[in-house]
């Protein structure tokens, strides 16, 4: 089988020819990385299957509405970092936003979100909402590109919880959902309808078939209770997964966290993979994410592509006996009855190089994967 055909094959439910191996954000024709980690991104390429993310972009207020924005940089209280502040020119009033950015690559933070009290909404809420009609001639021209070798995968901008989450932080979201419920409510119903004409845009462009977004976890135990997981995730996702699968397509969605309390909700929401799924912590602390590929594949794996469940802590400090042991059994219980891919929980990196140790781990992965994985 391609890469392509082995990768709709277990989305579908279905047993390819082997295991097929997705490392996220490895790709082709992308930008060389450090010598350190460039022999992980080759081996991947030439060997693993690839899912290439691509999006079109909607901006933060999910319309195509012009809004003068003008940033400015300063240097902050923190060493090596630089204060951005975002604001916005809405028809009511103006919104900011202040990041902590990192002239040397460390990630950034958020200091204040845009949305902090009922009058930054009711500004959020002035500005003329235009459906957005992206440029979909990329994802063509880089699905040409990628050939037989994998699948592009279409981002949905986001589930609408998380479009209106990363405006507000999980702080402000969490007092809004015991304070002002009805108007979490409204929101998340505005945004959801701007979402699904963006998808309804690329469908009708011709892109897909996989589709894909980010962002459930903030939205989950402990941050939310699985109710307001059922109130805000399920229910709203389920109708862009309807949308997704009248057009004949799937639904990839991509969600870090404790998935334990609310596993089967991505059955409900309709859901044709989920990734990371990530497994209990090995020390038997209970951290993590508290699903094992076993326990997957019993609740889920008759209704759920499972792509995962290979923690990245462990790639980077478990033993490497102990590491191939631990993709071996990983590789036979997600492979039993097809449906799934095994991949990490996040991409291939390291700040500022990757060790010696976690070079070794992560080509032991694909080795093992390939070995272990084939079904004939």
């Amino acid at each position: 089988m391609t890469g392509r055909e082995r990768l709709l094959t277990a989305l579908r439910g279905g047993t390819p020819d082997r295991v097929p191996v997705w490392l996220w954000g490895i790709r082709p024709n992308m930008p060389a990385m450090h010598p350190t980690i460039q022999p992980v991104v080759d081996a991947y390429m030439a060997r693993s299957d690839l899912l290439v993310w691509w999006g079109g972009g909607a901006g933060q207020f999910l319309s195509a509405a012009e809004v003068p924005t003008h940033t400015d940089v300063r240097p902050s209280g923190l060493p090596d970092y630089n204060e951005s502040v975002t604001t916005w020119l809405t028809p009511a009033g103006e919104l900011t936003q202040v990041t902590y950015t990192s002239p040397e690559g460390r990630p950034g933070y958020v200091h204040k979100h845009m949305l902090e009290t009922l009058e930054d909404v009711r500004r959020f809420l002035s500005v003329e909402y235009i459906p957005p009609r992206p440029d979909c001639s990329s994802f063509f021209e880089r699905d040409a590109e990628l050939g037989d070798q994998g699948l592009m995968l279409a981002q949905t901008l986001c589930d609408p919880m998380y479009a209106l989450n990363r405006l507000t932080g999980s702080e402000t979201f969490a007092l809004w959902s015991l304070e002002e419920r009805a108007m979490l409510d409204e929101l998340v119903a505005i945004l959801l309808e701007r979402v699904l004409d963006y998808v309804r845009r690329l469908i009708e462009q011709g892109v897909g078939p996989v589709f894909g977004y980010v962002g459930p976890e903030l939205c989950m135990p402990p941050l939310q209770s699985p109710r307001d997981f059922e109130r805000w995730v399920v229910g709203p996702d389920r109708q862009i997964a309807d949308l997704i699968h009248d057009a004949g397509g799937m639904m990839l969605v991509h969600c870090h966290g404790g998935l334990d309390p609310i596993l089967e909700g991505f059955v409900r929401m309709g859901s044709d993979a989920l990734h990371p799924i990530e497994p209990p912590a090995p020390d038997g602390s209970g951290l993590q994410g508290g699903v094992t590929m076993a326990d997957a594949k019993r609740r889920v794996g008759d209704d759920l592509c499972i792509v995962g469940n290979v923690q990245h802590h462990e790639i980077e400090v478990a033993p490497h006996e102990a590491f191939r042991e631990m993709i071996a059994e990983t590789v036979r219980a997600g492979m039993a009855g097809g449906g799934f891919i095994l991949s990490p929980t996040a991409t291939v990196g390291g700040w500022p190089t990757m060790t010696d140790h976690a070079r070794e781990n992560w080509l032991a992965m694909l080795d093992v994967a390939l070995e272990v994985g084939r079904y004939e």
